[in-house]
């Protein structure tokens, strides 16, 4: 009990706020409105949160950025991440169509408006994932028997995001 006890206190749900910064500053990821056309298509998929519930659409489209969410590159301190980061040419707002092919799109949701509850993923980024189901935080549904295989996933998560760096971004609050 102890230890869920802990990673209760180390991981609860952020704010779609908390969650905005880290898309924006370490991902460089371009907010993108959820009215946009450009991705009508991405947020009809069945999986997508409800167009009331989204509360933020991210596109992550820098190289660097993509191949540290697939594991090609396994840390933002690593050589391969911050050399290539350099020579990246950022985008405008309305070069967004040229790239979505390639690109990871992100969309946060929330039952409540301020804490995320959900989100979707188009595009590559396991890691992304990762970061993101530490980002809706430790339930105590995970202390249950029937949801040990996602309790050791929560924990898996933990080990990947740390592997990357970003694991003091997820913990820290505020």
């Amino acid at each position: 009990m102890g230890k869920n006890h802990y990673l209760e206190k180390l991981f609860p749900p952020k704010k779609i706020k908390d969650v905005d910064y880290i898309l924006k500053y370490y991902f460089e990821g371009i907010e993108i409105s959820k009215e946009d056309n450009r991705i009508k298509f991405i947020l009809e998929d069945p999986y997508a949160p409800e167009m009331e519930l989204i509360k933020g659409v991210y596109v992550i489209y820098k190289k660097a950025i993509l191949e540290l969410l697939e594991g090609k590159i396994h840390s933002i301190y690593s050589y391969e991440f911050n050399s290539p980061k350099k020579k990246n040419r950022t985008i405008s707002d309305e070069d967004i169509e040229y790239v979505l092919e390639m690109a990871t799109v992100v969309v946060l949701a929330s039952e409540n408006d301020q804490i995320l509850t959900t989100f979707f993923i188009a595009g590559s980024g396991e890691k992304l994932n990762s970061i993101l189901n530490l980002c809706c935080g430790y339930s105590k549904d995970l202390e249950n028997n029937e949801f040990k295989v996602s309790l050791q996933n929560f924990i898996d998560d933990i080990e990947v995001v740390k592997q990357m760096g970003l694991l003091k971004e997820i913990i820290v609050n505020e």
